[in-house]
C-alpha cells in the first residue's frame, strides 16, 4: 500500500475573538487509511474538519497553516473552487443526519442533486446512481427509500444517506465528524463495518472525529490526540492503546469502562475541565490537570518529541509515564 501522504494538515491555527482555539496542528493521512481524532469536547475536533472544506462558521477563522490534498493547497482556493471539490474530491459526515438532511425533500432528489453538482447527466441517471449508493451502503429497498423522506427514516438509516451523498462522486477523502454520536450500540456497529468496506473496497482515507476511544480501536489506523486546540500525542492505533506516551491519553483510555470493572465500581474520570481560550497561557494546556506536571509544564510549551515507530507525544514528562497507572487506579 502507498503510505505516501494523500492528506496533509500543516500547522493549522483557527482564531477565534483573538485567540487560537486551534493551534498549529500537523498530520497526515495515507491513501486508504483511517486518521482518528480524538479527545474531549471542546478540544477544536470539528472546527479542525470545518477547515479542512473551507467550512468555518462565521466568528472563526484560519489564521495559518495549510491544508494539502494530493499536493493541492485547499486553504489557497477561492470559494468557488472549494464547492468543485468539495464533495468530489474531499466530503464530510455532519455529526447529527436529521439536522443536516432537508425534511421536505426526498432522499432520493437529496442524493442525486450532490451527484448532479458535479456531472452534467439528466435526472434519470443521477437518480440511478442515488439508487445504487443506497444499495452500497446497505438500505433495503432502495426503489422505495428513494420517494421517502427523511423523517420517515430511522437514524441509522438517515446516518447512511449522510454517507450515500458524501460518497456519490467518490471523494479521496471522507471526513466523518462524529459520525456513531446519535445512533445506538447496534447501528453504531454496523455504521463503523460500512465505513471499513468503504476503505477495502473504494481506497477511501476517512479522517474520523470523535470522543469515543471504542470507536477508533474498532476503525482507526492512526490517531492524532487532542487537548484544548493541540495535538498533544499522534502515534499508529494500536501502540497508542498498548503504551500511551502522554499523561492525557493514559487518563483517557483509564476512563473507558471495561468489562473487567467490579459492579458498580466508580467510572475513573479526569479531574478539571479543559480550559476556555482565554484561560490559554504559555505552557502545556494539560498542566493545570495533570498529576505529571512542573513548573516547567506551565510556563514552557512542549513540542512533539518522537518516540519512535511515528509515535511522538508532547510532554516533558515522557519517562515518568508508568507513575500514571498509580494515579488511574
Amino acid at each position: 500500500m502507498d503510505l505516501s501522504p494523500l492528506l496533509s494538515v500543516e500547522d493549522l491555527t483557527i482564531e477565534i475573538a483573538g485567540a487560537d482555539v486551534v493551534d498549529r496542528i500537523s498530520f497526515t493521512v495515507a491513501p486508504g487509511r483511517v486518521m482518528g481524532l480524538v479527545g474531549e469536547s471542546g478540544c477544536g475536533k470539528s472546527l479542525t474538519s470545518y477547515a479542512m472544506l473551507g467550512l468555518l462558521p462565521p466568528a472563526a477563522r484560519r489564521s495559518g497553516g495549510s491544508v494539502r490534498l494530493g499536493g493541492r493547497d485547499l486553504t489557497a482556493l477561492s470559494e468557488r473552487e472549494l464547492r468543485r471539490a468539495r464533495g468530489k474530491d474531499i466530503s464530510i459526515i455532519f455529526q447529527e443526519p436529521s439536522a443536516s438532511l432537508d425534511p421536505l425533500t426526498t432522499v432520493g432528489a437529496q442524493i442525486a442533486a450532490a451527484y448532479r453538482t458535479h456531472h452534467n447527466v439528466p435526472r434519470t441517471e443521477a437518480y440511478a446512481k442515488a439508487r445504487q449508493m443506497l444499495a452500497d451502503v446497505g438500505i433495503p429497498d432502495p426503489d422505495r427509500r428513494l420517494h421517502q423522506y427523511p423523517f420517515e427514516l430511522s437514524g441509522g438509516m438517515c446516518q447512511r444517506i449522510m454517507i450515500s451523498i458524501a460518497l456519490i462522486c467518490s471523494p479521496r477523502v471522507l471526513v466523518a465528524d462524529e459520525p456513531t454520536t446519535a445512533l445506538d450500540v447496534t447501528i453504531q456497529a454496523q455504521i463503523l463495518d460500512l465505513m471499513k468496506k468503504l476503505v477495502a473496497e473504494r481506497g477511501t482515507s476517512i479522517v474520523i472525529i470523535t470522543h469515543d476511544m471504542g470507536v477508533v480501536a474498532d476503525i482507526a489506523d492512526d490517531v492524532a490526540v487532542m487537548y484544548a486546540g493541540r495535538i498533544t500525542e499522534i502515534a499508529p492505533v494500536q501502540a497508542l492503546f498498548e503504551k500511551p506516551r502522554h499523561p492525557y491519553t493514559a487518563l483517557l483510555l483509564a476512563s473507558v469502562p471495561k468489562l473487567s470493572d467490579a459492579p458498580k465500581a466508580d467510572l475513573a474520570t479526569i479531574e478539571g475541565r479543559v480550559p476556555t481560550p482565554n484561560e490559554f497561557g504559555a505552557g502545556c494546556r494539560f498542566a493545570d490537570r495533570c498529576p505529571l506536571a512542573t513548573e516547567r509544564c506551565r510556563v514552557e510549551q512542549p513540542p512533539l518529541f518522537d518516540c519512535g515507530g511515528g509515535h511522538r507525544s508532547a510532554c516533558w514528562h515522557i519517562d515518568r509515564m508508568d507513575e500514571i497507572g498509580e494515579v488511574a487506579a
